[in-house]
């Protein structure tokens, strides 16, 4: 029996029905990519780290032990694994301090017996030295410091292929001494930013000094600068002093640093793990090298990573920088494009790139400075070197975080900013070795798409 025009019609009704209704789901939003698998492995880790090691001071016993047993996870992720010693001053910032008030007190005895010329040319001396340290050049000051052995280690996963680019995974295992103050106190006041303001204005007195005497042409002879002059002397020079003896004293013991910077290496090392994993299972990357490093001396002016990567060389092949540094509130964390007390450049491209990956992530993580007289990491150092470095960090642009003090514990690390510092990590190197393969086929790996999925978690 023949079909009518109407069953004809209810039919293909029927069959459009069905393909509305078998048609495909929209494209999802760009999820925010999450680690949670690593995230709990890795602070897992710190908790476990943070129990076993203690404070840490750099170039002591107990950072050396350190780096011994973080070669002991390398080793058992990498394909060689080293330990290697670097000679620096483990106390620099006490033994600046202790110069920064001996040359304030010879600059005022100078200034008082007529002599200012020679507290002129202590304090421009002693200023070019500060700036130096600051800016990580060489400071002939440290020459005249004790010295000790600080230990650094790194391990190296090779790629399946030839070895076109190197990415440093980096961190630091050393620790700070606790910064203690009173508040209400007048001591509680004073900081390095208030020493470095007496400072400046006693070496201005000084000056000033110079250009009356000559002018009245009595330089060379033994004479009271003007009591005005006395009194801005005696002044800038109490403050300078007191205030370097405030900070000196608010140092005690040092900090076990879960945050500061536990968070760091065990985020390395879980990232190390990662990418060993990716290789035993035949998914290696393709042709970038991974070095994972954990350095010491980071608090006294990242002496350590400044020696490593002037032995290190012979390993970096067309090389970045990852650096990981107090991983406390992913609210607070920035990729750095200037660090070294924000008088070394960083990569601010690598720095951008990190922040839009994360952003295409769902993560709003921004890029930031160190400001001045606000510290260094080990960054900074690869900088120096040449490298495109760039530190992640929740203690940017003058965050308040446990940082340097007692309370720096497991407890104050947010597993979602382990979290996030991994899935960043992942994106932007699994990106870096497909991008020959991705520039054959159209756009770059960070040009086009921006919905990420890290399904194998």
């Amino acid at each position: 029996m023949g079909l009518s025009f109407r069953d004809i019609g209810g039919k293909l009704r029927n069959g459009l029905g069905k393909l509305r209704k078998a048609k495909p789901a929209p494209p999802e939003p760009a999820e925010a990519v999450k680690a949670p698998k690593l995230s709990d492995e890795a602070y897992s880790l710190l908790q476990k780290l943070y129990d076993e090691l203690g404070p840490r001071p750099a170039a002591s016993p107990e950072s050396r032990r350190a780096a011994r047993r973080i070669a002991d996870i390398f080793e058992r992720i990498s394909d060689d694994t080293t330990l290697t010693s670097a000679r620096i001053v483990p106390r620099l910032r006490h033994w600046m301090l202790m110069t920064a008030m001996l040359v304030s007190a010879i600059m005022l005895l100078f200034s008082f017996i007529g002599l200012p010329y020679i507290s002129v040319a202590l304090g421009v001396l002693f200023s070019i030295a500060v700036f130096r340290e600051l800016s990580g050049r060489s400071n002939p000051l440290r020459s005249l410091f004790p010295s000790d052995d600080a230990a650094n280690v790194h391990a190296v996963i090779e790629p399946d292929g030839e070895v076109e680019r190197t990415v440093i995974l980096s961190a630091h295992h050393d620790t700070a001494a606790i910064q203690k103050t009173e508040k209400g106190k007048i001591l509680s006041l004073l900081s390095l930013q208030t020493a470095a303001i007496g400072y400046a204005v006693q070496l201005a007195c000084s000056a000033v000094q110079v250009v009356v005497e000559l002018l009245q042409g009595r330089l060379l002879g033994v004479n009271m600068p003007h009591w005005l002059l006395a009194i801005l002397l005696i002044g800038a020079s109490a403050a300078a002093l007191a205030s370097v003896y405030a900070v000196s004293k608010a140092e005690g013991e040092h900090t076990s640093g879960a945050g500061d910077n536990l968070s760091g290496v065990s985020v390395v090392a879980t990232l190390g793990r990662y990418f060993s994993d990716l290789k035993r299972s035949g998914s290696g990357l393709s042709s970038t090298r991974i070095v994972l490093v954990s350095f010491d001396g980071e608090e006294c002016g990242a002496e350590g990573s400044a020696v490593w990567y002037r032995d290190s060389s012979h390993i970096l092949i067309n090389p970045i920088n990852i650096n990981f540094d107090g991983l406390y509130s992913p609210d607070d964390l920035a990729f750095l494009s200037a660090d070294g007390n924000g008088l070394v450049p960083l990569s601010s491209s690598l720095a951008s790139r990190c922040s839009q990956i994360a952003a295409g992530m769902g993560f709003a993580v921004k890029t930031g400075r160190m400001g001045l007289l606000g510290g260094e990491t080990d960054a900074a150092s690869a900088a120096r070197c040449g490298i495109k470095a760039t530190t992640l960090t929740s203690m940017a642009c003058g965050k308040v975080t446990p940082a340097h003090t007692e309370e720096d514990a497991p407890d104050k690390v947010s597993p979602e900013a382990l979290s996030i510092a991994m899935s960043v990590a992942i994106k932007l190197i699994e990106g870096m070795d497909r991008r020959d393969e991705s520039a054959s086929k159209g756009p770059g790996a960070f040009d086009g798409d921006r919905r990420y999925r890290l399904s194998r978690y």
